[in-house]
């Protein structure tokens, strides 16, 4: 009876959300929403039936000992949610003890707090929460670019990798949510679009739940956002600045770059090449060979970063090659590269027809571009690196398909999703 409830709860909630800002497109809507929903469901089926590890079920566990522990001490549970504090035994019984993956077995157990106490209730709920966060983003986008809603529709609302990814009890469905709340905000308040105070609320939330769970994406995305808002901001009172945009970005994000580096231990500058290398060779000794990007003489220094660089850029993006996967999801991802390909090379074709500032294009490349690259460096597994980049990918994908050549003429053989 109490899933049905959930349930309810869910498709309410959604129907809520419909009324107020999908109208414009209920089809694309109801389709993104009931498709989300069942991914997520699939995704514990992928980990439970074809995955060796089970990390999802394994958190989903430790969530429903979380809740079952608030269930008997409605106090210790709240002090241990906000402050940490737990008795000893409660820690034993976890399986995760690491700080990010408690972070997630806290929401989780919230649910299943609440009567939620069914892996299928609780991946609905996150998977409701990406959804809305992903269709926040989709409406901000369509509102501010011309004839964008293809593109964003395919970039947040389905592209295969990214729904998946972000569509479970994963940490990636949160941290990403969190990010599309941000973007869309931030987006927002650059075209002076009323924000509400929620929606602030919902900044805040959404930067703290990125950092908790993704604190690598969280830290490139605030120092490109921050960057971007300095030089727009400034450039109003400061003549040099407005003459000089880009090359105020730079100097500006480089500088912001070297504070973020004391924000986190993994960033601090004595650490963070030999941290990235460490987690490089972690993969290379438990990865198969045909499975890796393969780096030059790849150690703990800027110059040998700055070498791989571009093999570590163009790999992120557009590998595993067809031909080159083994296995059902190798598969699916080299398919799914060939599509990006496709459109990159399609989009380079019309570059000159993006009208977007020049400095926001420039804020959003490099996110992408410097994430993509580390991502890639510190995780040559090419399988887990095609869940990882779901970080930069949504952005990219939005990039390369607005006003594409390739998608324009697929407009109107869509155009029954918006009646």
């Amino acid at each position: 009876m109490m899933p049905i409830i959930h349930y309810a709860f869910i498709l309410s909630i959604a129907w809520l959300v419909f009324k107020k800002w999908g109208a414009a497109y209920p089809r694309l809507f109801w389709i993104s929403f009931l498709s989300r929903v069942a991914v997520g469901a699939v995704l514990g089926l992928v980990y439970l039936y074809y995955y060796s590890a089970n990390d999802t079920w394994i958190f989903f566990n430790d969530a429903t000992i979380l809740a079952q522990f608030g269930w008997r001490d409605v106090e210790g549970y709240l002090k241990f949610l906000f402050f940490d504090e737990a008795p000893g035994y409660l820690l034993d019984q976890l399986i995760n003890s690491q700080e990010r993956s408690l972070f997630l077995i806290k929401i989780m157990s919230l649910i299943s707090w609440l009567g939620g106490d069914t892996y299928w209730v609780s991946a609905a709920w996150f998977s409701l929460i990406s959804f809305l966060a992903a269709w926040y983003l989709f409406s901000v986008i369509t509102f501010h670019f011309e004839k964008s809603w293809v593109a964003a529709a395919i970039a947040f609302l389905f592209f295969p990798s990214i729904v998946f990814w972000s569509s479970g009890l994963v940490k990636e469905t949160m941290a990403l949510a969190g990010i599309y709340f941000v973007s869309g905000i931030f987006l927002k308040f650059r075209f002076n679009q009323k924000v509400r105070w929620f929606e602030w609320i919902l900044a805040l939330g959404g930067c703290w739940v990125a950092w908790n769970l993704k604190y690598y994406w969280a830290a490139m995305f605030i120092a490109t956002l921050i960057t971007y808002l300095l030089v727009f901001l400034l450039r109003i009172r400061i003549p040099f600045i407005k003459n000089n945009k880009i090359a105020t970005w730079i100097v500006i994000f480089v500088l912001l770059c070297a504070g973020v580096s004391f924000s986190h231990p993994n960033f601090y500058p004595h650490r963070f090449l030999e941290v990235l290398l460490t987690n490089h060779d972690e993969f290379v000794r438990i990865s198969k060979d045909d499975g890796l990007i393969h780096f030059y003489q790849l150690h703990a220094s800027w110059g040998s970063v700055i070498l791989n660089a571009p093999w570590a850029l163009f790999s992120g993006i557009l590998r595993p090659f067809l031909g080159e996967a083994s296995g059902l999801m190798a598969a699916l991802a080299s398919v799914e590269n060939m599509v990006i390909m496709v459109l990159l090379i399609s989009a380079m074709a019309r570059i000159r027809i993006l009208k977007s500032p020049r400095l926001l294009l420039l804020s959003v490349g490099v996110y992408i571009v410097v994430l993509c690259v580390f991502l890639a460096l510190s995780t040559p597994n090419l399988g887990t690196l095609s869940r990882y980049r779901i970080g930069f990918l949504p952005f990219l994908i939005f990039m390369i398909s607005y006003r594409n050549p390739l998608l324009d003429y697929l407009i109107n053989r869509f155009r029954f999703l918006q009646s």
